[in-house]
């Protein structure tokens, strides 16, 4: 309900249709990094945690206070 009162929306969308598509992709991406390096599109946080903290992890995400997206990290695994 507080995105509706406060007029806000949220928007996703699916680019699996251009896997083919690269040169358009790469114009597109070169666009979007434009708009970065002129301050025109800010990017959301990136929180990085380790697996051991990954109740942390849970806990941050059902806060409620998390923006943008948290990534937790593990060792590589040799093959």
């Amino acid at each position: 309900m507080d995105l509706t009162v406060s007029n806000k929306s949220v928007l996703g969308f699916n680019l699996s249709f251009f896997a083919e598509e690269r040169e358009v992709l790469s114009d597109m991406f070169d666009k979007i990094l434009e708009w970065i390096s002129n301050e025109k599109l800010e990017c959301p946080n990136v929180v990085e945690m380790e697996m051991e903290n990954i109740a942390l992890a849970h806990e941050f995400i059902s806060s409620g206070k998390s923006i943008g997206k948290i990534v937790v990290t593990t060792e590589p695994t040799s093959s």
